[in-house]
Parts: structure tokens; sequence; C-alpha cells
């Protein structure tokens, strides 16, 4: 199978867990969502437009391999609009129309980021190879000032094979409810092996667009399993191995 391998690496970089509200934790690796954002960029295309052309038609796969360097957080102070606060400060109640608040956002710093990226179509996969090397808007992953620099962009053939372990990367797969085993290795150190252990969240991979306020809602969900330094091996276990930089991961 045919893939644009991009490494790339950021300063700071988060990809918000959408169940947390006033503390924003980060996801570890990029959803597809924020993937499928940055290819957007490359294009020089709306998000509302890699929604509709990229995400809703699953234009391309993609796989992921990465790790950090550790996390920070970051203090925000926002304004909340209320309709009570609003008409209380129109009737000379309330100093202002909004009431502030703190909320935390998770960041991950020093992070590296290794991306697969497949394309069914040939003329597809030619355009955004070409395009992430020359792209039309700065290349981001998380917010848009969450820049990364990319390092080696590289069109590979990898064969999918069969009895491999995953680290380090995402798999879509719900591991709630399909079995696995963990691989420990004695020559490696591990913390807490429960904060180590693979984590599955349910997260949006299409969006719909409100035609007059632009607010984006999700409409389409999938279950994905974050696998961290502890290696796994699923039950029926299959996938791809870049023997180059011996990174095991699956598409979605």
């Amino acid at each position: 199978m045919k893939f644009i391998r991009i490494k790339c690496s950021g300063c700071l970089n988060s990809f918000r867990q959408p169940d947390f509200h006033t503390y924003h934790k980060t996801l570890p690796l990029p959803p597809k969502t924020t993937v499928a954002g940055m290819i957007g960029s490359a294009l020089g295309i709306s998000p509302e437009s890699v929604n509709e052309e990229w995400l809703q038609n699953n234009r391309f796969q993609m796989g992921i391999v990465g790790k950090n360097n550790g996390k920070a957080n970051d203090l925000w102070q926002i304004r909340k609009y209320e309709n009570k606060q609003i008409a209380a400060y129109k009737k000379g109640k309330e100093s202002a129309p909004y009431k502030t608040a703190v909320i935390v956002r998770e960041l991950l710093y020093a992070s590296e980021f290794t991306l697969y990226l497949h394309f069914a179509n040939e003329e597809d996969f030619e355009l955004v190879s070409a395009k992430m090397q020359n792209p039309e808007w700065v290349l981001s992953l998380g917010r848009e000032d969450e820049l990364v620099l990319i390092q080696e962009i590289k069109q590979i053939v990898i064969n999918e094979t069969t009895d491999i372990s995953f680290c380090n990367t995402v798999l879509p797969i719900d591991f709630t409810t399909t079995p696995y085993d963990i691989i420990l290795k004695t020559e490696s150190i591990y913390d807490n092996l429960m904060d180590e252990a693979p984590k599955s969240i349910k997260l949006p991979i299409a969006f719909s667009y409100n035609n007059d306020t632009g607010a984006r809602e999700a409409n389409e969900f999938q279950t994905f399993s974050f696998v961290y330094n502890l290696p796994v091996k699923p039950r029926e276990s299959k996938g791809f191995y870049d023997e180059e930089l011996r990174h095991s991961f699956q598409i979605f």
C-alpha cells in the first residue's frame, strides 16, 4: 500500500478531548479531523470544505505514531455571555454583559509525529504530496498557532502484515470490547501501568455546519484507542510495520 510519510515536530500542541469542559484535557496524538485540517491548510481550503470534501466521504486514510516530552497547563480567562447577565447589564444592574471564568488548557511539549497518509485516488495522493512540500497556508496540528516543523516528506510502500504489536499510536479499535495482550519488556522501564494502559475514547469524525451562524456540530462518531509507551497486541493483530523507522500502525 502506498503512503505519504510525514515526519514533523511541534513545540506546544494540544488536541482537546471533547468530553472535558472547564479542563481542556489533550489527547496524546492528533485525531483524524485535526490531520484533515492540516491537509486543508496545505491545500488552502476552509474547514467547511475540508469536512465536506475530505472527511464526510472518507477521502483519505491515515495512521500515526508519536510521543511527547512532557505536558504543561495554560490558563485562559474567558467571557461567558448569558441572557440573564445581558438583561441585567441593559438594566444597569451589572457592569458588564458577561461573566468571566478561568479554564485550563493542557499542552503537549516537544512532540514528534509520524503521519502515514493513504489515498485511493492517485491524483489526490500526488496533490497532497506536492502541497505538503509547498503549502498554501502555514501548517499546524492543534490550534492554528500550534505550528509544526516538517522534517521529512517521503513516498513509501508498506504491505499489511499480521502478528504485530503497537506502541505510541492510535488504533481504530474499542479496547473496552476488543481483547488485547500487554507486551511487557524487561529492558523497558514503565511508570504507573494504569497511566500507560491504552485508553478508548469516542471522537467525532465528521461535522455539520450551521449555514447562518457557521457553528460546527459533530454528527458522526467513532471509538479509537490511544496506545502509550506500553506495547499492546490485539488478539486479531494486523496492521503495517515501517521497517525503516520501526513503527507499527493501523489506518482509519
